[in-house]
């Protein structure tokens, strides 16, 4: 039996399909998703802030990340970015299925109260590990951070694609590295789309070709998870002023903590306490 937190859409019968897979194998693989225009600009764009910003990255990177070809924080670059990730049906009504608070109260109950973790591209190069993103695993019905990839280029195993071990979501155990052998490479062409439970094992094959394999990950949580990094307060002004009130939503805009019981406790809050201008978040 479909689970209730389905909501209803146009496309209700292929996208429950895709909520099943998910649900039974931690992952699905949609084909065709974005049109060939759409990817062509979103690579040229990754392509161009990967040159503008590798030099600027942090020296304290993380073992895993040193030395990737990574481009992080593309809601700060690009509408474009914003646009592609949140203005998706199929998207959107996945990650309402999974990561929506009935609870939250004051937002609309039919709209996204989840919010965006990190937003980044990567290109393989080096092998990824098995691993997974939800910090620790468990084996519950209710995931609490989900992955969403784009790919921007054809991947395959000879350029280093995504492998995952199905049902691992639910296996209630961190990682094992010996499983890599036996995962399954998510082989697709540019333009499909991914997405998986965050508690799924999950790296990618080393890159042995001579080319890239871009793709735009987002990962998305429950209002309640912590950020990877502080969306709200560092969102250029000229990008806040264009997103919608669910693009701000997703951002984390609603659910930021107050500093202090002066200005208020509650971090569930409606559209109408947000201010106009991204630096009353940095107060």
């Amino acid at each position: 039996m479909m689970n209730q937190r389905l909501v209803s859409s146009p496309n209700h019968e292929l996208i429950a399909r895709y909520i099943r897979s998910i649900e039974c194998d931690g992952y699905a693989y949609i084909p065709k998703v974005f049109g060939q225009e759409e990817i062509a600009e979103a690579k040229d764009l990754v392509t161009h802030w990967f040159e503008q910003t590798l030099s600027r990255q942090s020296s304290r990177m993380p073992r895993m990340n040193r030395d990737q070809h990574m481009v992080y924080n593309l809601q700060n670059k690009s509408m474009v970015f914003i646009r592609m990730m949140m203005e998706n049906e199929i998207i959107e009504t996945i990650l309402k299925h999974f990561l929506n608070d009935i609870w939250f109260g004051s937002l609309p109950v039919d709209e996204p109260n989840y919010i965006l973790r990190s937003f980044l591209a990567r290109s393989s190069n080096y092998q990824m590990p098995m691993h997974i993103d939800s910090f620790v695993p468990y084996s519950g019905t209710h995931p609490f951070i989900m992955q969403c990839s784009i790919l921007l280029e054809d991947q395959a195993e000879k350029n280093g694609c995504t492998v995952i071990v199905p049902g691992s979501h639910r296996s209630d155990e961190y990682a094992s590295q010996a499983s890599f052998k036996n995962a399954v490479s998510i082989e697709g062409e540019a333009g499909d789309l991914v997405l998986w439970d965050s508690r799924t094992w999950h790296g990618a094959r080393a890159n042995q070709s001579n080319g890239s394999r871009w793709a735009i990950i987002a990962t998305f949580c429950r209002w309640w998870v912590k950020q990877a990094f502080d969306i709200p307060g560092n969102i250029p002004q000229e990008i806040f002023d264009q997103l919608t009130d669910r693009q701000k939503v997703i951002m984390g805009f609603c659910s930021v903590p107050y500093d202090d019981e002066t200005y208020g406790i509650d971090m569930k809050r409606s559209l109408d306490l947000l201010p106009e201008r991204v630096e009353d978040y940095r107060l």
